[in-house]
């Protein structure tokens, strides 16, 4: 039976501890937690939430690293060196902290620099330290998935994975079918709706994605995993989306309609 799990922000500023009871009191399994501290003024310091999590009877199924300077992956010099040791030390968070999976930006924007060796033995490192530790690397599918092509081509490891994020697929490149081309490798996933203009994170049925050929493809690639939403209340047009409850109860319901 699959689990149901949650990103810890859905979009509104609540004291964390509070977060998670309501998450856990609506019905959802799990959780993913958000591993920077660009928000921790509203989030708190996140070595606390993975016991804060599970105090609520939540699990932790993965935890998504640093986005915002990702394009340094591809370049040599310092602010790689800086990106890589940050990444290896989430991956390290995750063995501390018995979190088995890190979901890892290849790229932020439209125009990264381009793929070459230096990203690719960047990546290798960060491989070889997650095989040591049991520790999947999930990369997500972002605007330029040309990126995941090279890596994978690269790159051969069980414990090097893909992370299907529904919502960016819709809005950044229409026509793709990621599940079919990297299900066998699917490791996580980041399901939310939108109408194709932009990353609005709705409630998967609020959008325009076509949720039966998703459900459809879970069931082809046998996935297994947790269904997990990464929806925040930002662009909702429903009446209840400023009651985080009545916000989280519609998005449960909505993820139960998605198990395969």
């Amino acid at each position: 039976m699959h689990q149901i799990s949650i990103f810890s922000w859905f979009g509104f500023p609540i004291p964390m501890e509070e977060r998670f009871k309501l998450i856990k009191e609506v019905g959802f399994d799990g959780v993913l937690l958000w591993w920077s501290d660009e928000y921790a003024e509203v989030d708190g310091d996140k070595l606390l939430h993975p016991d804060l999590a599970r105090q609520k009877g939540l699990f932790i199924e993965n935890i998504h690293t640093p986005i915002f300077r990702n394009n340094y992956l591809w370049e040599d010099g310092i602010d790689g060196d800086v990106l890589e040791k940050t990444l290896l030390e989430c991956i390290e968070d995750c063995k501390r902290f018995e979190i088995p999976t890190a979901v890892v930006h290849i790229t932020h924007g439209i125009n990264p620099h381009p793929y070459n060796q230096i990203g690719i033995s960047r990546i290798k490192r960060l491989v070889e330290v997650a095989e040591r530790n049991n520790i999947n690397i999930a990369l997500e599918n972002l605007r330029r998935p040309e990126y995941l092509d090279f890596i994978f081509t690269h790159i051969h490891s069980d414990r090097l994975g893909f992370c299907y994020d529904s919502g960016h697929e819709k809005c950044y490149t229409k026509g793709t079918d990621m599940l079919s081309k990297y299900g066998s490798s699917l490791m996580a996933l980041h399901l939310h709706d939108n109408d194709g203009t932009e990353d609005q994170h709705l409630i998967p049925g609020e959008g325009l994605i076509d949720w039966g050929v998703v459900k459809k493809k879970l069931c082809e690639v046998n996935y297994s995993g947790a269904i997990a939403l990464e929806i925040t209340n930002e662009f909702s047009k429903n009446i209840d989306n400023q009651d985080p409850w009545a916000f989280l109860k519609r998005a449960y319901e909505a993820a139960k309609r998605l198990i395969p």
